[in-house]
């Protein structure tokens, strides 16, 4: 839901429960609070009467006195003729035998007697003082008359109110949607790499402190990225020329280095070999540059099964299992995923080749996944990666220790690292009891 109007409707439901609550106090207790008002009153001029003060007497309170008289019927007559005096058959009120128990046993007693006929009521108080009683006559308009007036004078606030609100949240939340738009609309063309020019929001609150600093940011990820083009166009060139430099005197140095052999005695024959095996690992250097090189190309997307990827690149290595009586274990369900396939098989055949360097006897590879991402992971029972060089291992050059035996020049972990990302996924190695574990989390889809 839009912001805008979630915003009019918790508003505008505020404003209904508020009004709605009001009327239920006001039908609960708007009633009980009139009368508590008026006893105040009586109250005060009582506490007058009884201490002889003078007081501001109002004209709508009538007072009498009456004689102490036991008979309802006397009293109540007397009580009439000293209010009301020749009048006092209008008006139809009674003390019954209850009311005057109460009256003798506490010395004061109020009642209210609304006069239907005449629209209107009477808040009565007979209070006992020496040797008579006093009679305190407040006349009240009907409070039901009131509440009723007050309930449809309230309905017309209401909708007054809510125009009113309306018309200004219309008008202020319009200028908020539209500087959320332009906040919007810069973060949008910020994420697709678009880092031209941002409109700014010109005002002097949040709003036009997060715009300035949107534009800030654009502006720093604009360099950044400049600079990163240029870092992958100069890397790039690099690795290319390098490749391209290699090639030609290896080729050279193998050719002689095979004619050289033919001639020799065959007790010197070992050491062209050496040289041989050398070229050779410097041409596959080579290509590893050139396969740098080429990794700066844009990734070209497909979907397939990771699993029967795996299965094709462990067919290739088989001889050298069965060479180094390698037990290969492969746990896996069909699994789908969405990248390079050609990039990820290299990520797959240089883990793969990896682990086939350093493990004694066992390589363990398992597929597993979860709703959103897809784990390939790879053991091998060889010796532990010193702690102080784990996170080295995957920089490019990097190696724990040369080999002659091993054909590392430290760029396979480099490789991986890098086609991961480009992938938008992650990549780990932990140390087991008896080897070593790498990881590599791949998302099912790009987003």
């Amino acid at each position: 839901m839009k912001l805008k109007r979630k915003s009019f409707i918790i508003i505008n439901l505020t404003l209904l429960i508020s009004f709605i609550l009001f009327f239920i106090l006001l039908e609960n207790f708007g009633k009980r609070y009139y009368f508590y008002q008026k006893n105040l009153e009586l109250n005060k001029i009582e506490n007058s009467v009884k201490n002889k003060n003078n007081f501001d007497s109002n004209s709508e309170i009538l007072i009498g006195e009456i004689p102490i008289l036991k008979d309802n019927f006397e009293f109540n007559n007397q009580l009439k003729l000293s209010l009301f005096k020749k009048d006092s058959w209008k008006y139809n009120f009674w003390f019954g035998s209850d009311a005057l128990k109460i009256l003798n046993e506490t010395g004061t007693i109020t009642r209210n007697f609304e006069q239907k006929n005449l629209k209107s009521s009477f808040f009565i108080r007979v209070f006992k003082k020496q040797d008579h009683f006093v009679v305190l006559c407040l006349p009240l308009s009907s409070i039901e008359e009131n509440l009723k007036l007050m309930k449809s004078f309230s309905l017309y606030i209401f909708f007054i109110i809510s125009i009113f609100i309306w018309s200004v949240y219309t008008y202020y939340f319009r200028k908020i949607t539209k500087y959320i738009s332009n906040i919007e609309l810069s973060l949008d063309k910020i994420s697709k790499k678009d880092f031209s020019k941002l409109e700014l929001i010109d005002s002097n609150d949040e709003f036009g402190n997060i715009s300035k600093k949107l534009v800030n940011v654009s502006d720093k990820l604009k360099e950044y990225f400049e600079l990163l083009n240029n870092k992958y166009e100069s890397q790039k060139y690099f690795y290319n020329s390098l490749a391209h430099e290699l090639k030609t005197p290896i080729t050279v140095i193998s050719g002689y280095t095979y004619y050289i052999k033919d001639i020799l005695q065959e007790e010197d024959q070992k050491y062209c070999d050496f040289i041989i095996t050398e070229c050779k690992g410097m041409s596959q250097l080579a290509k590893k540059f050139q396969f740098l090189a080429d990794n700066f190309k844009n990734l070209e997307f497909s979907t397939f099964s990771l699993d029967e990827l795996v299965k094709t690149i462990l067919e290739k290595f088989q001889l050298d299992f069965s060479d180094k009586n390698i037990d290969i274990k492969f746990l896996s369900k069909p699994t789908e995923i969405v990248g390079d396939y050609n990039l990820i098989k290299v990520v797959i055949d240089n883990l793969i080749s990896n682990s086939l360097k350093f493990t004694k006897d066992v390589i363990d590879i398992e597929i597993y996944s979860d709703d959103d991402t897809i784990t390939f992971s790879i053991y091998n029972n060889g010796e532990n990666i010193p702690l102080d060089k784990i996170t080295k291992i995957w920089e490019p050059f990097f190696f724990i220790e040369k080999n002659p035996k091993v054909d590392n020049w430290g760029f396979g972990l480099a490789i991986v690292a890098d086609i991961v990302k480009r992938h938008n996924g992650s990549y780990k190695v932990e140390n087991k009891e008896n080897g070593v574990k790498f990881k590599i989390i791949l998302p099912k889809t790009l987003k």
